[in-house]
């Protein structure tokens, strides 16, 4: 396809990649997904622009029911079959807007050859970047206990902290009764800071907020500390895409602005 050609057959407007979303995971941060990204294309290419993005919309209760069941394989299909969907509706590439079903990433991936942004992946290239070598992790007990996170800064060189048990399973309990429907009550959003401090008091030098959802209730202001907000780094990862690999623009570094409060000491 032309570089240049936004598919209304004008040729007159710089060729962005369609995007494709799964979202539902939950409903609120797809919100967010939807905003951030249309909001970034719009300040890089000025005027009225705005991407074309194609969503497929899951319901999530099923899939919280299947990941609890360590029920990979429904997981995977589920999110194999809207990226199938995605594609079918033109869609270039697609990302998964919820950090703990890439834990099935693999197997989504195997099922598909529509490319996937991995937002573990791009979390952990960023936080490198900024050269951290401890940090906080803070999302879904999945995303904290399991592996496919963890690995990914190991990798790199940097060491991960977490939450106790039972405050991880407080932010589970949280994560499905309050956040994912975006209601959060003050003793909620109170614990949560409380767990955020006991692990940057563990020598974490930032906290990487690996839930879709947990940046509803913990904010960069609440910190010293920075704070890597992944939706943040995923959306900007997901605009460098569209841009860079459709020539449509020259690419501000996702680096840039990839982080919330990063600046801070």
């Amino acid at each position: 396809m032309n570089a240049t050609d936004d598919g209304s057959g004008t040729g007159a407007t710089p060729r962005v990649l369609k995007i494709g979303l799964v979202g539902g995971l939950s409903f609120p941060s797809t919100i967010t997904y939807y905003y951030r990204i249309n909001r970034e294309i719009n300040s890089r290419l000025g005027l009225a622009h705005s991407p074309r993005i194609a969503l497929e919309s899951l319901d999530f209760q099923p899939m919280v029911e299947a990941i609890a069941a360590r029920d990979g394989a429904s997981v995977a299909g589920q999110i194999a079959g809207a990226a199938r969907r995605l594609q079918a509706g033109g869609a270039d590439f697609f990302a998964i807007c919820c950090n703990t079903v890439h834990e099935y990433a693999d197997l989504v991936t195997a099922q598909t050859d529509l490319p996937l942004i991995n937002i573990c992946k791009v979390t952990a290239a960023e936080t490198e970047r900024l050269g951290f070598t401890k940090i906080g992790l803070l999302g879904s007990a999945f995303s904290m206990e399991e592996s496919f996170y963890r690995d990914e800064f190991t990798a790199r060189g940097i060491e991960v902290v977490v939450p106790e048990a039972d405050d991880r399973a407080f932010m589970q309990y949280s994560i499905e009764r309050e956040l994912c429907t975006g209601t959060i009550s003050q003793a909620t959003r109170d614990r949560f800071l409380r767990i955020s401090n006991d692990v940057l008091a563990q020598g974490a030098q930032a906290l990487v907020l690996a839930c879709t959802e947990v940046p509803l209730v913990v904010r960069p202001e609440d910190f010293d500390a920075p704070v890597i907000d992944t939706v943040h780094v995923h959306t900007q990862a997901i605009v460098e895409y569209a841009l860079a690999h459709a020539g449509a623009a020259e690419p501000v570094p996702a680096a840039e602005a990839a982080t919330a409060g990063a600046g801070r000491a």
